[in-house]
């Protein structure tokens, strides 16, 4: 009996081996363009080899004994979601034709993606250091923009070369998506690390960090030139900087100056450092930050100012009282979003279809408007899927958040964080695409799976064991 456990232990290893592999390739190719036969390689791949491993889990670890808990809300409210899908198809639809077409293309990879996260969430919770492989996933994929970006620098004679349709990644938001994911995950990993006092036989982990974190903030102030993504990346250091001097205040007040809080120290003031470096060099590039306020009162009045309506293909934008000229993106997506939460209210179910919702429904009370997106993928998503949608993905997001901060598992740290960071993204990004939906989904099975408590080998029976 014990000879049969070890086997089946030994199968999961490899098959979990698989699995992360096969995770690494899908995130470094996920976000860039012309690669969607080989994602659909890898996502039937994956989805095969994620049904086996959940199945020999559920045979011979500890999966049953994860699943009877309130950890399983996340995974009732994921189930939900899709069961909502088509609910909304056979009663909602105001576009059967595409809503349908879209059922076999999209949503039949955010399903294989979804088990494949799933499986693979089970993996790392077993051997947690391989969520480092997810991690070295997103960052070969934007160092591949880099081998297109240094030889444009060079040509140039200039470190600012910003080309939103040249690079692998299409537009601004797409370098955006994954360089989010890419700080958050690694932050939250090296924090987890902290937590449990392991960072120290982990050094590796903190170049990683600032390898990444470099290559992420460098990407977004000298190659896309992009405010949004910059914005997420301050809010998530401020956050971790805040956080960071208050707890090592209570550590000195309550057990005083310790060894320990060195480390701290040294992180929170070389992240302080790190951030303020790439701010002033952002805001030297783009001064919209400078008029971001005095902008967006303008861009709420859009009744006042109706520009909003053809300004994305070459139309004019208000101007202050002064005479200056808004800065366009601010105003656009200011204005797109409050036009968006507008038309939520007028169809609360939403269309049922994806692709450009947003334009759909706008011809409605504006016709000619030219505008396809809000740019905010919330906004957008709920005018594809409705507000029940809505409430579901944002449950999934606050259910982990909770459940995994109030764990004492290997995640406690990370999975908030991503939870944050995620909402926080779809909130200010165009990510109402196809393969957006597809990562968003593919990051709540993650997170679902990554809450799950965690149950050390006590007897020979288990397959789950904290490493």
């Amino acid at each position: 009996m014990r000879l049969a456990f070890n086997s089946a232990s030994v199968k999961q290893d490899y098959l979990g081996s698989g699995l992360i592999f096969l995770n690494v390739i899908l995130l470094s190719i996920w976000a860039i363009k012309d690669t969607i036969a080989l994602r659909n390689i890898v996502l039937v791949l994956g989805a095969i080899a994620s049904i086996i491993y959940i199945a020999n889990d559920w045979r011979f670890g500890n999966l049953k004994k994860q699943l009877r808990s309130v950890h399983t809300l996340p995974l009732i409210l994921a189930g939900l979601l899709f069961a909502w899908v088509f609910i909304h198809f056979f009663c909602f639809s105001q576009d059967p034709i595409s809503q349908l077409q879209e059922l076999k293309s999209t949503w039949l990879r955010v399903l294989l993606g979804s088990i494949l996260a799933w499986g693979t969430g089970l993996v790392i919770l077993r051997k947690r250091m391989c969520i480092n492989y997810l991690w070295l996933g997103i960052l070969l994929g934007i160092l591949a923009v880099y081998t297109q970006y240094i030889p444009k620098a060079l040509a140039k004679n200039a470190l600012f070369v910003p080309d939103y349709h040249g690079y692998l990644f299409e537009g601004k938001i797409n370098g955006v998506l994954v360089g989010t994911l890419l700080i958050a995950g690694l932050t939250g990993t090296a924090l987890d690390l902290y937590r449990q006092h392991q960072l120290s036989t982990h050094k590796w982990v903190m170049a990683f960090w600032l390898l990444g974190v470099v290559v992420v903030m460098y990407s977004y102030v000298f190659i896309y030139d992009t405010r949004n993504g910059f914005g997420l990346a301050a809010i998530l250091f401020a956050a971790i900087i805040l956080s960071g001097m208050l707890w090592v205040i209570k550590r000195i007040i309550t057990k005083g100056a310790t060894k320990e809080l060195a480390f701290m120290i040294m992180f929170i003031v070389g992240l302080a450092i790190l951030a303020s470096i790439f701010t002033y060099h952002q805001i030297q590039r783009n001064t919209g930050w400078l008029t971001l306020v005095e902008d967006a009162k303008i861009a709420v009045q859009v009744d006042k100012y109706p520009q909003w309506q053809r300004s994305n293909i070459g139309g004019e934008v208000p101007q202050t009282e002064s005479g200056r000229v808004v800065v366009g993106n601010t105003y656009e997506r200011v204005a797109w979003a409050v036009v968006g939460v507008r038309l939520i209210g007028q169809h609360p179910l939403g269309t049922g279809v994806l692709y450009t919702p947003f334009n759909k429904l706008l011809q409605i009370d504006y016709p000619g408007a030219t505008p396809y997106a809000t740019h905010s993928g919330w906004i957008d998503l709920t005018l594809s899927l409705g507000i029940p949608a809505l409430l579901l993905m944002w449950g999934i997001l606050a259910s982990v958040f909770y459940l995994g901060a109030k764990s004492d598992g290997s995640f406690a740290i990370t999975v908030p964080i991503m939870a944050g960071m995620i909402f926080l993204l779809y909130l200010v990004g165009e990510l109402n695409g196809k393969h957006a939906v597809e990562i968003l989904f593919y990051w709540f099975a993650i997170l679902t799976a990554l809450q799950l408590p965690q149950i050390s080998k006590t007897n020979h029976s288990s397959i789950h064991h904290t490493v």
